[in-house]
């Protein structure tokens, strides 16, 4: 299971970092607002190497009024860059604002389309991304965030942590711990946990008890990949003047066409499977870098940095 902590950088230190490195081993990230900007930025990636990690969340704590890190160990999908978390569920370039979600449970109640790809990443673009995506001032309803966290909550005991530059604010799902200022998802490293639980609001918090049912266990060792192979380079163009196709032909001539372009159809099909509007130019853009064009995943392009 792995482990998210949120809080002011001045209060992360390096044995904080280190202690959740070592037990959460398969994937880094970080997200917090831009104080210059307002945009939510990211950073993530698999690595071995803690001194890696330590050198970003230096670079990165400068620029943030608080963070939230995440440490991943795998469950659902590949151990790569891909897989780490935060994922984007909407980008400001084309959804009018950002937002972003990170996970804390063995499994979220998401369709699990391929192997590859984790419930997190299914969850925030199969079922919240839709939802969001025709809304996204729902992020400031309260009964909508309650709703989104019942929802995470179907199948086991979940933690998840959204950030949006709409409401400008980290809203926390299900029960979490605190401990010397900072917010954990659960309390592997942390001793004497107070739990509390967050709903909605500008850092207002709902409390009610709660005992963690999660029984520490040891994981089997995984398979790493590190590097995702990339057989080609998928044009979005290319995919959109498709669709485009597609409009004016007769269900004959379609038939034939999907016969002859059956890759095509099925990158069509995982994207609309996704949540992505394949009648929209720029979504098929994000769709590609997302999941064809990009050895370093970075779900922040084409504002983010590798």
């Amino acid at each position: 299971m792995c482990l998210i902590i949120q809080g002011k950088p001045k209060h992360f230190t390096k044995e904080i970092v280190r202690k959740a490195f070592n037990q959460n081993p398969h994937g880094f990230g970080l997200m917090y607002l831009d104080k210059d900007t307002n945009r939510v930025i990211t950073k993530k990636f698999f690595t071995k190497k803690i001194n890696k990690i330590q050198k970003v969340c230096k670079e990165h704590f400068k620029k943030a009024d608080e963070i939230a890190l995440h440490f991943r160990i795998t469950t659902q999908g590949n151990t790569n860059n891909k897989n780490c978390h935060p994922f984007q569920v909407l980008n400001q370039d084309n959804d009018s604002c950002d937002l972003f979600l990170m996970h804390n449970s063995p499994r979220l109640p998401a369709p699990l389309l391929n192997k590859e790809m984790s419930d997190s990443y299914f969850f925030a673009k199969t079922i919240l991304r839709p939802i969001v995506k025709r809304d996204y001032k729902l992020l400031k309803n309260e009964k909508f965030i309650d709703c989104i966290e019942k929802i995470t909550q179907a199948e086991m005991s979940s933690r998840v942590l959204l950030l949006d530059n709409f409401t400008n604010s980290f809203q926390f799902l299900g029960s979490w711990s605190e401990h010397k200022n900072l917010k954990y998802s659960n309390d592997n490293i942390i001793p004497n946990t107070n739990y509390w639980s967050g709903g909605y609001s500008d850092n207002v918090y709902y409390d009610r008890s709660y005992k963690s049912n999660y029984s520490a266990k040891k994981f089997p060792k995984i398979k790493v990949q590190e590097k995702e192979l990339i057989s080609d380079v998928v044009d979005s163009k290319e995919l959109s003047d498709f669709v485009d196709l597609i409009a004016g032909y007769s269900e004959d001539e379609i038939k034939k066409l999907v016969d002859d372009n059956s890759e095509t159809v099925a990158r069509l099909l995982f994207a609309n499977s996704n949540g992505y509007d394949i009648q929209d130019s720029s979504d098929l853009k994000v769709f590609v870098n997302e999941n064809y064009n990009s050895g370093f995943f970075d779900d922040l392009k084409p504002y983010g940095s590798n």
